[in-house]
């Protein structure tokens, strides 16, 4: 800079240590009003600077870590679920927050359900997916849910058997009632409602208590007894038979017959519900086949409830359409 003469006809001038041009010589140089302006707009941006650093080292979280441009993308945010609402031009409402209902949190188990519901089942059959056409209503409802739940609790169940578990609606709550070491082991004919039950069972974490046989109840039943019989398997606690009503009665017999298959203070359940669990046959309706329906199994039904309560050795209770059997106790006991 020093050694820097400026030419006269560069239109130079001196201002300070710099030389810079004058605005006379290079019209297109920024004028004063122009750098008044800049100026100004400088200055202002200073005083923001300056405001945002002071908020920023003042603000406290005050309940909440959502914040910033975005606060929906972190967490919680549910303090801004607040839809608005369309209302009415002159309602009194008109400048009130709109109401709204805090998210819901589901259950494997009315998951469970609510896919059963949802289901063609009679689809399925004619399909071939399943061995007998079924019915949702099958499906266990929230108030056999709870009687087979309070039974377990009431009896200390650790240990459960389920003869015809359609898709393991019944097998979840009982297996969320039974204590951590507890085992609920199902008996299903279709291979198809075990594998659809298992999806949602596999989500609750007491899914794990559940284990599962596939084929006719009655061999694997036998099965069971001569496992029961030479040790290889502990007595259970709570049965409950939810199959076909043929062959509900030999169920119950061998059930009671069979050594060390049932606890001294075993519970028996038995589905007394017309046409459940029922093998549907195929009617005609204006000379061609129809729909699907299924005998109603009643006369099964009442055979076995006079025989269980002629017998001296058993005590019966009926109610929420469970026939719920016990032995009797001897006065020694």
């Amino acid at each position: 800079l020093k050694q820097f003469q400026p030419r006269a006809n560069l239109g130079l001038h001196s201002s300070g240590p710099l030389w810079l041009p004058s605005a006379a010589a290079f019209p297109t140089c920024i004028s004063p009003s122009e750098q008044a302006v800049r100026g100004t707009m400088a200055a202002a941006a200073t005083v923001i600077a300056t405001a945002a650093t002071t908020a920023a080292t003042q603000w406290q979280p005050t309940g909440s870590l959502a914040s910033g441009a975005m606060p929906a993308a972190a967490f919680p945010n549910t303090h801004l679920l607040r839809p608005v609402a369309p209302v009415a031009a002159h309602s009194a409402t008109k400048n009130l927050p709109a109401a709204w209902s805090a998210p819901t949190v589901g259950s494997p188990l009315s998951e469970l359900r609510a896919a059963v519901l949802e289901e063609d089942w009679e689809r399925n059959y004619e399909e071939g997916l399943t061995k007998i056409h079924m019915q949702a209503k099958w499906s266990a409802s929230p108030d056999r849910c709870s009687v087979l739940q309070w039974l377990a609790k009431a009896n200390g169940a650790h240990r459960a058997l389920e003869i015809g578990s359609f898709c393991g609606v019944g097998a979840l709550a009982l297996a969320e009632a039974l204590p951590a070491d507890g085992e609920v082991h199902v008996l299903e004919l279709d291979p198809f409602v075990v594998q659809f039950g298992r999806r949602f069972q596999l989500k609750s974490l007491s899914g794990s208590k559940i284990k599962s046989s596939v084929g006719p109840a009655l061999p694997l039943l036998e099965t069971l007894a001569c496992k029961a019989k030479m040790g290889h398997v502990k007595p259970f606690d709570l049965i409950v038979v939810d199959a076909d009503k043929e062959g509900m009665q030999g169920y119950f017999d061998l059930l009671w017959s069979a050594p060390n298959l049932l606890s001294e203070d075993a519970v028996v359940c038995v589905d007394m519900t017309p046409f459940k669990g029922q093998p549907p046959t195929r009617y005609v309706k204006y000379g061609f086949p129809h729909r699907w329906q299924s005998s109603s199994g009643q006369a099964e039904i009442d055979a076995l409830r006079t025989a269980v309560h002629e017998s001296p050795n058993l005590t019966v209770h009926e109610f929420g359409g469970l026939l719920i059997v016990q032995k009797k106790k001897t006065s020694g006991q």
